[in-house]
């Protein structure tokens, strides 16, 4: 039975639940000749035991090293073929496998994409080469200060927690991991409960449904699938619509994230120091999030916000300024990057604290204000024309359960947003307490007063 969620000029969304539990969410774009598909899994890094860390990112990686049917190389060509864009991306939340194909191809794409994801082999020797080239992957990362930045921020502001790991883990982990607990995580993670097919393009949704229903009945899985959602302790616990990410995975339960102030300096010996300020920001459903957004956008959002044109166009002391948001299904994370000459930074932190003072102290005017919504508005209704922007909001809807507004009524969210909500927002944000990462030469940063 097919359900609609919404209808109108931009797109009909609807949703059809098959047996053993696997979701389907499409949009249909009338006179599309594209389609955008991806095959979510509702699992992240922080759902990992500790034995079981890096798994999740590791799965991403054994899932194009064959199946059943197909070799490697069968699978690179399969996606490749169709002269569209294929990947997959982890996160700490989930999982997704995607390409952008024409929607002649859809059938073809799809039933790779399936396969992939139920009749993985999980080869042993495949698992062993990989291991190497994750690694490499790992320690690339760790050589660019930036990334090393975030994963340290983040480390910092969920001390201790699930949600603070490295989205990869550490190399030390990697090497570690046994063949088996990755396996152990495959099977349980990737079970009906925890599936999402999600599609947006010129495709019905019926069309979808009977190629979806057919690629699963074609590996042989329909039967695995039921014994996952039979095993929904597990699997099902943190899939279901609407649970969000407070279920188990690889033995590990992802408590509600605390954040944890504090200062993480790592010195290093690069041109530039880069810092982020940040604190508590708000979880991906917050009521108050559209304006968390424009009191973003105004503070560090573009060209026209405060911070470039005080930090950067002012006192020409950074080249990249700007806010950072970080938004998770219980939790979230607001900040200030810079990365400027190490003996610029405290400086650079002044000037951050007395824009953040400012705007709590003072409400910004009424154009101001507009210009930002303005900025947001166009950006919601730019991104809607693309078929991936669209596929990432209906399947993030399914997997967390959020409200799926039209862009009308997004819009109209951002255009109710007063200045003196932005203020007061800010000055929430300042009576928190507040965490400091840097990175470069500098060893001696301390937290700016915000008081």
């Amino acid at each position: 039975m097919s359900e609609l969620l919404s209808a109108g000029e931009g797109g009909r969304i609807e949703r059809t639940v098959l047996p053993g539990g696997i979701r389907i969410i499409t949009e249909t774009i009338p006179g599309l000749q594209s389609e955008t598909v991806g095959v979510w899994v509702g699992s992240g890094s922080r759902h990992e035991s500790d034995v079981a860390a890096g798994s999740t990112h590791f799965l991403e990686h054994m899932l194009f090293k064959g199946t059943a049917t197909r070799s490697p190389r069968d699978i690179a060509r399969g996606l490749e073929r169709t002269g569209g864009d294929s990947n997959a991306v982890t996160s700490k939340e989930y999982t997704c496998y995607y390409a952008r194909c024409l929607v002649s191809d859809l059938d073809a794409v799809g039933d790779l994409l399936w396969d992939m994801v139920l009749r993985s082999t999980l080869d042993e020797a495949e698992f062993g080469r990989e291991r190497g080239v994750i690694v490499e992957e790992l320690a690339m990362a760790a050589d660019d200060p930036t990334d090393q930045l975030f994963e340290d921020f983040e480390e910092l502001a969920f001390a201790g927690q699930p949600l603070g790991r490295p989205v990869g883990a550490t190399r030390e982990q990697i090497r570690v991991l046994e063949h088996g607990v990755l396996r152990e995580h495959y099977e349980d993670a990737y079970a009906g409960p925890g599936l999402v097919f999600a599609a947006a393009g010129g495709a019905s949704h019926a069309e979808v449904v009977d190629q979806v229903a057919a690629h699963i009945a074609g590996t042989g899985a329909a039967q695995a699938l039921v014994t996952g959602a039979e095993r929904g302790s597990t699997a099902g616990a943190a899939s279901t619509r609407g649970a969000g990410s407070g279920g188990t995975r690889s033995g590990s339960t992802a408590s509600p994230a605390v954040f944890t102030p504090g200062l993480h300096v790592r010195e290093r010996a690069t041109e530039q120091q880069g810092i982020i300020l940040g604190t508590a920001g708000l979880h991906e459903g917050h009521e108050d999030r559209f304006v968390h957004l424009v009191l973003s956008n105004l503070l560090g959002g573009g060209m026209a916000s405060r911070l470039f044109q005080r930090v950067r166009e002012e006192h020409g002391l950074a080249y990249s300024v700007h806010t950072v948001l970080s938004q998770y299904s219980d939790a979230g994370l607001f900040g200030v990057y810079a990365g400027c000459a190490p003996g610029s930074s405290d400086q650079v932190l002044e000037l951050v604290g007395e824009e953040l003072i400012g705007i709590a102290d003072r409400a910004p005017g009424e154009d101001e204000v507009d210009d930002v919504v303005s900025q947001l508005a166009g950006g919601t209704v730019l991104g809607l024309e693309s078929t991936a922007v669209r596929m990432n909001r209906i399947a993030r809807h399914e997997l967390t359960g959020m409200p799926l507004l039209s862009a009308e009524a997004l819009i109209d969210r951002v255009r109710s947003v007063t200045p003196e909500e932005v203020r007061a927002h800010a000055e929430g944000l300042l009576a928190q307490k507040w965490a400091l990462a840097a990175v470069g030469p500098r060893g001696d940063l301390r937290m700016p007063s915000l008081g």
